[in-house]
C-alpha cells in the first residue's frame, strides 16, 4: 500500500507534468502560427527585358501543409523599377557590378516582406527577347552575367536553392503562356469560371518580341495543354523575335537605309514632319534581327551616321509597315504573317486584353478618338473601330513637329509605334471590327499589374520539387500528434492531481 511520501512523490511528478504538458502546447501552437505556418507567403519575380528591368514582390494566402499555398489569391505587394536601362547595360558582368545595379530597388522590394517570412521567400529572373538576342550575339558575357546574378541573389537571404532554374533565360512560349495565366488569374477565369472558352486571349507587347495567345482546342501547331485548378486548357500561343516595337524599328530603318542607295539623308514616312533623326550603323545593324532580308548592303559604311529626315506620311508609313508583316507564302492550314501558323480567324466571341507596351502606345493616342479609359485605367473598344483608329493615327503621323507642344521622348515615335501596332492587329493577325467590340488594353487589374511574372512565379512555384521548396520543423499531421499528445499528458496530470489532492484533504480532515 502507498503511503504519504509516495502520494506526495506521484503529486509532485503529476504537477510537474501537467506544468510542463501547458508550456508545452503554449510552444507548439505559438511556433506553429508565429513561425512554421506563415499567414502569407512572399516571392520576388525579376522582368529582365530589353529597355529595362523591373523587381515585383507577390503575396499570397499560405498553406498549413506544404508552404506553398493558394496561389490562385495572389496579389502584388509593390513593382520596383531598376534604374539604369536593361540588365545588359552591366559592361562587366563582376558580383559587385551586378549587386550595384539591383541594390537600390531589391533593397526597396525586400524591405517590404516580413523579417519571419525573408527566408520563404523565392525570388527568380527571367530574361526575356532581350536577353535571348544578347545571348545570340554573346553567349560567354551572358553566362556571366547570369552567374553573378546568381552569386548576387543567393547572398539575399532569401529561398535561393536552385540557380539554375530560378534565374534563367525563359523561351518566348514561357513568356507568352504565363502572360497568359497572370490576365486569367487577374479576371477570375482560371479558378472560379472553369470554361476555357471563355477565357481571356492575350497580346502582349515587349521592346525585342510580342506574344499573342489564347484558347485554341484545334489549333495544328503551337499548342499548349495546361492543367490549371483541375481544368484542361489547349493554348495556342506564339512569339514572334524581333517583333517588338523597338527591334522591329531597327529593322525597318535599316531597310529605309538600304533602299536609300547609300543616301546618308533618309525619308521617314512614319517620323512627323520637321524631325531628325540621327542614328550611327552600330545601332542600326548591331541586332541579330538585322540578318537574312534584313541584313546590311555590304556596300555600307560601317562609320556612317544616318540622319532621318521626317516627312510624316501617313499612307506610305501604312505600306512601309506592312512589307514587314509578310502575309505570302503560308504553308500552313493558315497564317498570321511570315508563314507563321495561327488559327484564323480568331472567334469574334473570344475576349482579348493587351498588355506592356500596347498600353503605353496607347495612352498617347486615346485622346486623338476620344476614347476616355474606364474607372481602372483601361480602354475598352466596344464602341471603337478600326477606321477610327486609322483616322487618329493619320491625325498623328500628318501632323508637323512644330505644332506639337512640349513633346517628351517617346513622342516622336508616336506614329511608328501606332501604326505598327494596329497593323500587327488588323493585318497581321486578321482581327476585324467584331473582335474589337471584346478587345481591351489594359494597364492593371485591382492594383496588380499585368504582365507574365505573375503567371510564371506560380507555374515556377509549384514546379520546384518539394525537397526545395521551404521546409517547416514540423508538418501539419506531426503538429496534431503533438498537440494530441500533449493534450493527453495534460489531462492525465491534471486528474491524477486532483485525485491525490482530494485523497490528501480528506486525510487531514480525517486526522483534524
Amino acid at each position: 500500500m502507498l503511503g504519504p511520501v509516495h502520494f506526495k512523490f506521484i503529486f509532485l511528478i503529476s504537477i510537474l507534468i501537467f506544468m510542463v504538458s501547458i508550456t508545452g502546447l503554449i510552444i507548439l501552437i505559438t511556433i506553429w502560427h508565429m513561425k512554421l505556418t506563415p499567414f502569407k507567403d512572399y516571392a520576388l519575380v525579376v522582368d529582365a527585358g530589353s529597355t529595362h528591368s523591373k523587381i515585383f514582390l507577390y503575396t499570397w494566402p499560405a498553406d498549413k501543409s506544404d508552404g506553398l499555398g493558394l496561389t490562385s489569391r495572389i496579389t502584388q505587394v509593390k513593382a520596383c523599377d531598376v534604374d539604369g536601362g536593361p540588365i545588359t547595360s552591366i559592361e562587366d558582368p563582376t558580383v559587385t557590378n551586378t549587386q550595384q545595379y539591383f541594390q537600390s530597388a531589391m533593397s526597396d522590394c525586400i524591405s517590404k516582406i516580413p523579417l519571419t517570412r525573408k527566408s520563404r521567400t523565392f525570388i527568380f529572373l527571367g530574361g526575356t527577347a532581350g536577353l535571348r538576342l544578347f545571348e545570340m550575339q554573346n553567349p560567354i558575357y551572358t553566362n556571366n552575367l547570369l552567374n553573378s546574378t546568381r552569386t548576387y541573389f543567393n547572398s539575399l537571404g532569401v529561398h535561393f536553392t536552385v540557380p539554375e532554374y530560378q534565374v534563367r533565360i525563359i523561351s518566348g512560349s514561357e513568356e507568352g503562356l504565363s502572360g497568359w495565366i497572370s490576365t486569367n488569374i487577374l479576371m477570375d477565369e482560371l479558378l472560379k469560371n472553369n470554361k476555357p472558352l471563355e477565357t481571356y486571349g492575350v497580346s502582349d507587347m515587349g521592346g525585342a518580341s510580342t506574344q499573342i495567345s489564347f484558347v485554341s482546342p484545334n489549333a495544328i501547331n503551337d499548342r499548349f495543354n495546361m492543367n490549371l485548378f483541375n481544368t484542361e486548357y489547349d493554348i495556342y500561343s506564339h512569339s514572334y523575335l524581333c517583333y517588338g516595337t523597338e527591334q522591329l524599328r531597327l529593322i525597318y530603318l535599316g531597310q529605309l537605309v538600304n533602299n536609300a542607295n547609300g543616301s546618308l539623308l533618309i525619308n521617314e514616312p512614319c517620323l512627323q514632319n520637321g524631325y531628325v533623326q540621327n542614328l550611327t550603323y552600330d545601332k542600326l545593324f548591331s541586332t541579330p534581327c538585322a540578318r537574312d532580308q534584313y541584313a546590311p548592303l555590304p556596300s555600307l559604311n560601317k562609320s556612317s551616321i544616318f540622319s532621318f529626315i521626317g516627312s510624316g506620311d501617313f499612307s506610305l508609313c501604312s505600306d512601309t509597315v506592312k512589307e514587314h508583316l509578310n502575309k505570302t507564302g503560308c504553308t500552313s492550314t493558315t497564317c498570321s504573317f511570315d508563314n507563321v501558323y495561327q488559327p484564323v480567324p480568331i472567334p469574334t466571341s473570344t475576349k482579348f486584353i493587351a498588355i506592356s507596351a500596347w498600353y503605353t502606345t496607347f495612352s498617347s493616342l486615346a485622346p486623338n478618338i476620344s476614347l476616355s479609359p474606364n474607372k481602372d485605367g483601361n480602354y475598352d473598344f466596344n464602341s471603337v473601330n478600326f477606321s477610327q483608329i486609322k483616322t487618329a493615327i493619320s491625325s498623328i503621323c500628318n501632323q508637323p513637329w512644330s505644332d506639337i507642344p512640349e513633346p517628351n521622348k517617346y513622342r516622336p515615335f508616336l506614329c511608328f509605334n501606332s501604326m505598327y501596332h494596329w497593323t500587327l492587329l488588323e493585318h497581321g493577325y486578321s482581327m476585324r471590327d467584331e473582335n474589337l467590340k471584346n478587345f481591351h488594353i489594359v494597364k492593371s487589374i485591382n492594383s496588380n499589374d499585368i504582365g507574365w511574372t505573375l503567371g510564371y512565379m506560380i507555374n515556377q512555384t509549384n514546379a520546384i520539387d518539394p525537397q526545395f521548396r521551404p521546409k517547416r520543423l514540423i508538418t501539419k499531421n506531426e503538429f496534431g500528434g503533438l498537440l494530441a499528445l500533449c493534450s493527453f499528458f495534460l489531462i492525465v496530470s491534471a486528474i491524477i492531481s486532483i485525485i491525490i489532492a482530494m485523497k490528501y484533504y480528506k486525510q487531514r480532515r480525517y486526522i483534524q
